[in-house]
Parts: C-alpha cells; sequence; structure tokens
C-alpha cells in the first residue's frame, strides 16, 4: 500500500475502497482511483527516513478522525442516551429513536458513513504505521530515533485495533508481518487482544528508551509527550479496553480486573486532552462543540441526568410512555446538575445566557433555579421537532466544555479523565471484593469535591452491577459509581458511555451492543449483508 503517498504532507492520497483489498492495494495491483502518473511507485515511496517519521507523526490524525470525528462519538453518545439529539446527521436519530431498530447496514443507506467512517480510517492508520514498521525493521539504524517511531506506531495500531473491536462484532489484525493475501475476519474478542499485545509492546520500547515527541511537531495535537506519557496512555486505554469490550453484564463481570486496576494504576495522572487548532480542521471535537449547543444541536439526555432528580419526577418520565414523555424539572443535590439555591430565578432573555437564543430578547423567564456548574437549564424543551419524539426532549444542555465552543472550536479537547481510571479501580475492587473504605474514597474525589454532595462512606450498601446509577446517600456504592462516572465523564472520552452501559446492562432494549462489518465492505467480501440490533433482534440488549 505505499503507492499513492503524498511525501510532502506525509499524508497518504487514497483511502482503500475495503479492506478485503489490502493485499492487491499494498502490491499495487489494484486501484481503485485514478492513479497520478506522477506519484511514486512502490521503489520510490518512504525511501527517505523522514517519509516514515510523517508517515508515523501523522497517523495518529487518521486515528483521531475514526474514533473522535462526528461519526466516530455522535452515533455512540446519541444511542448510550448521554447526548440527546433527533436531527438525522450521523445517524443519530436512526439509533436513538424508540423502539430501538436494527441498524441499517446497507451500503445505500444516506447515513452508512456513520459505521463506514471508522472502519475505513481506523484500517488506514494501521496500514500506514505497518508501511512504517516494515521500513524502520529493514534497517533501524538509518532512523535516528527509531525507538520512539517503534513505539508511537505500535500505540497507534493498539489503538485502531482496540476501537474496531470495540464498536464492531468482528474485524481484521493487521501489522507489518501479515499476509495480506489471507487475511480472515476474526471475532472481537481476537481483535481485541491483537490491540493490547501492540500496546504493551509500545510500553515495552517507552520503558526502555527515553524520548520526546515535541508539542511542535503536532504529532498529538499541540501536547509534548515524553516516553514516561506514552506508557501511561498506553496503560490507560488498556484499562479502558479490557473493561470496556465486554457487550453483556456476564461479560464484564468475567473481564481480567486485576490487569483492570493494574493498568489503571500505571495510567494518566491528569486529565489528558489534546488540543484543537479551529473550527473545520480535522483536530477538533464535535461533542464538545455541538454537545454544548443547546440552541440548534443537542440537550442532555434524561437517562443520564435524570437519575439525579429527587422529587419523583424522573421516575414519572420513565413510568410514562415513551411517546408521551416531556420535559421535566430536576431537584437534586449534585451541584454539577442544579445550582445552590431553592426557589425562583427570574432571568431576561439576551441579558442572561445568551446561548438561550430560542427566546426573543426581553423576554421574562422565571423557572426553578436548576443550573449547575456541567449542566444549564434553559426553560425550553429543546430545538427538535416534536413529531420525531418530544422523549428527545431536556430542559437541560450541557456547558463544561463551552468554552472550547465559544473559541472556535480552539483549545483542550479532553479524551480520558483521570476520574475514568478512578472508577475503573472501584469497579475493579467492587468486583473482586476489594477495600470498600478504598471504593467510597475514589467515588468521593469528585462526588464531594465537585458535586458538593454528602461523601459515600464504605458502610454503605455493595449493591450490585445491576442496580441503577443514583447519587442518594441511601444508594448503594455501585449506584454511586455509575453516577459519578456518567456525570463527571460526561462527553468526555468518545463511546464511553455506550460501552459502559452495554456492559453494565443499561441501554435502552433493543439498542446493538456491537455494529456489523460496514455494508459496503461485505459486498466487497462477496458476503451477505447484515446487520445487529432492534427489539427482539440479533444481539440486542434486552
Amino acid at each position: 500500500m505505499r503507492d499513492g503517498y503524498d511525501i510532502k504532507t506525509g499524508r497518504r492520497m487514497r483511502l482503500p475502497a475495503a479492506i478485503a483489498l489490502l493485499a492487491c492495494l499494498w502490491a499495487g495491483c489494484v486501484d481503485l482511483t485514478v492513479e497520478n502518473d506522477n506519484s511514486p511507485d512502490n521503489s520510490q515511496v518512504l525511501a527517505d527516513p523522514n517519509d516514515v517519521v510523517n508517515l508515523v507523526g501523522s497517523s495518529f490524525l487518521d486515528f483521531w478522525r475514526a474514533n473522535i470525528g462526528g461519526n466516530g462519538q455522535m452515533p455512540l453518545s446519541a444511542i448510550a442516551d448521554e447526548l440527546s439529539y433527533s436531527w438525522a446527521n450521523f445517524a443519530g436519530r436512526h439509533l436513538s429513536s424508540e423502539p430501538r431498530v436494527a441498524f441499517d447496514n446497507s451500503p445505500t443507506f444516506p447515513y452508512a458513513e456513520a459505521m463506514k467512517g471508522p472502519w475505513d480510517n481506523n484500517y488506514l492508520a494501521i496500514s500506514n504505521t505497518s508501511d512504517a514498521l516494515a521500513i524502520i525493521d529493514e534497517d533501524e539504524s538509518a532512523f535516528e530515533d527509531a525507538a520512539k517511531l517503534k513505539a508511537f506506531a505500535l500505540f497507534v495500531q493498539g489503538l485502531c485495533h482496540g476501537y474496531i473491536a470495540l464498536r464492531y462484532d468482528q474485524g481484521f489484525t493487521i501489522d507489518e508481518h501479515s499476509d495480506l493475501a489471507n487475511l480472515a475476519l476474526k471475532p472481537y474478542p481476537e481483535v481485541m487482544a491483537f490491540a493490547l499485545q501492540k500496546l504493551e509492546a509500545s510500553i515495552a520500547i517507552a520503558n526502555e528508551h527515553s524520548f520526546s515527541i515535541p508539542a511542535g511537531d503536532d504529532w498529538i495535537f499541540g501536547l509534548t509527550v515524553a516516553n514516561e506519557d506514552l506508557a501511561r496512555l498506553a496503560h490507560s486505554f488498556m484499562a479502558r479496553f479490557i473493561a470496556s469490550v465486554a457487550r453483556w453484564p456476564d461479560e464484564r463481570a468475567n473481564a481480567d480486573w486485576a490487569a483492570v486496576i493494574r493498568h489503571a494504576e500505571q495510567g494518566i495522572t491528569e486529565d489528558w486532552a489534546p488540543i484543537g487548532n479551529d473550527s473545520g480542521a480535522p483536530e477538533w471535537d464535535p461533542v464538545k462543540a455541538w454537545g454544548q449547543d443547546g440552541r440548534s444541536w443537542s440537550r442532555a439526555d434524561y437517562h443520564t441526568i435524570g437519575p439525579a432528580d429527587a422529587s419523583g419526577g424522573f421516575q414519572r418520565w420513565l413510568d410514562t410512555p415513551v411517546g408521551d414523555r416531556n420535559v421535566f424539572d430536576i431537584y437534586t443535590s449534585d451541584r454539577r446538575i442544579v445550582g445552590p439555591e431553592d426557589g425562583m430565578e427570574t432571568i431576561v432573555a439576551g441579558d442572561h445566557r445568551e446561548e438561550a437564543g430560542a427566546h426573543p430578547a426581553g423576554t421574562v423567564l422565571t423557572y426553578p433555579r436548576n443550573s449547575g456548574t456541567d449542566f444549564e437549564y434553559w426553560g425550553i424543551p429543546g430545538p427538535f421537532p416534536s413529531s420525531r419524539g418530544t422523549y428527545h426532549y431536556s430542559s437541560h444542555t450541557h456547558k463544561r466544555y463551552r468554552a472550547y465552543l465559544k473559541d472556535g472550536n480552539n483549545g483542550p479537547m479532553v479524551q480520558f479523565k483521570v476520574t475514568e481510571l478512578d472508577m475503573l479501580v472501584a469497579e475493579g475492587l467492587l468486583r473482586t471484593g476489594g477495600s470498600a473504605a478504598r471504593v467510597a474514597e475514589l467515588v468521593n474525589k469528585t462526588r464531594v469535591a465537585r458535586g458538593q454532595m454528602n461523601p459515600a462512606s464504605a458502610s454503605d450498601p455493595l449493591g450490585s452491577p445491576d442496580d441503577a446509577q443514583s447519587p442518594a446517600d441511601a444508594a448503594s456504592l455501585w449506584a454511586k459509581l455509575k453516577h459519578e462516572k456518567n456525570i463527571e465523564c460526561y462527553l468526555a472520552a468518545a463511546g464511553r458511555a455506550y460501552f459502559d452501559k452495554r456492559g453494565w446492562g443499561d441501554l435502552t432494549p433493543g439498542t446493538p451492543v456491537h455494529f456489523a462489518v460496514p455494508g459496503g465492505e461485505l459486498e466487497v467480501l462477496e458476503m451477505p449483508v447484515y446487520t445487529l440490533g432492534g427489539v427482539g433482534g440479533q444481539d440486542a440488549s434486552k
């Protein structure tokens, strides 16, 4: 696959139409596009070590496009009932409407890119890093920073295979040693095992060699990354992957929780946030933008923030037939969701909360004082057509990352929070009979400091993974853990809510627990197009 590489920009000039054709594309025997006569052939491409450096350095961008871009995040947040929107964009309406339906995996589905895009871009990054590693292995002495290049390429290979395993029911495992003429689809556990092997290999190199990736090189969007940092990131993703690959509660229960804890405790010590470089550029995070825009794009789904309600409103909402659900006011002691004062609040549209621009300037609005530090009460149900279901409505929108939106999509884009690792450790302790006192301590790091709620205690009931999310003082440690993770990590990491909720058994019934190999890919493979999910369908949540 070395033909078609743009040496100047360090970017691949064309994307293979299907992974099934990788063997021929790599060898140059098949091409699905009109080739540029001036492009270098296989004997010329990547002959200069700098070309290989560019190839490795640009591979993280393909990973980002695959998993954090619009098709990477938006569908999974919507289907997890984290972010609520009924627009058709990114198949959001198709996936989040109720009753749930099977994903339309036809290649002609207008929003097929929701699953095709992540597949293609993950395998593009895998292809690029495989090219680079093959050349580095031929003569490491030709490269000044061979260890850095290998550690980073393996890191990206691990991430991309990991997200293929998280998202799809099966996939290919590919590296520089693969026989591309004999590729075969493998079930997701095997793909994940391959991903973990790559991350382990990256960690081993990073632990043995000192190196630094300067922020100016932009390999990870404006961040300086030392070898120790790369190892911590790899450990963090390993903890996430081992826990999150489960499709069902029993599968998550049987995960290697000792390994989850071990990797989490060697993970990042501060939130990981690549730097966005402005609207429209590839280095951006859509949920940090659209997820903060309650006027036209989205709202916070009641399934995620509603469990905090102590008034009975959320339970009444759940008990109402889906088609009749509408907005309600949330009353909770969680100060991330609701403000600190009781009583009513009066504001004037245009003078206060300018983001709530659906109200004409000068309109006087009076409603319960209901804005917290992370979520804002708008007093209106949302921008979505009622014909698409008022159950999509919510009176709240997220605002924790609004500075990123207001700055033209510039600035930090959190994709891994230390809280996620804390909650993985806490979950591992609950599942393995570990210290309840430490679980409470980990929960309280955000429950008390940010939520301003009464602390959890080792004397609280442990509960079980079946417990519903709740921050109530009388709730179990399991319920409090779920609440902290869902609120504190809200919109922080692509797919996090979806991966957690399927393993906890908390997805809306009929939600697919994973997705089929994209239909266009199946057609090239000469395999029947299949799909998953839908109430009563194959691989659908109960």
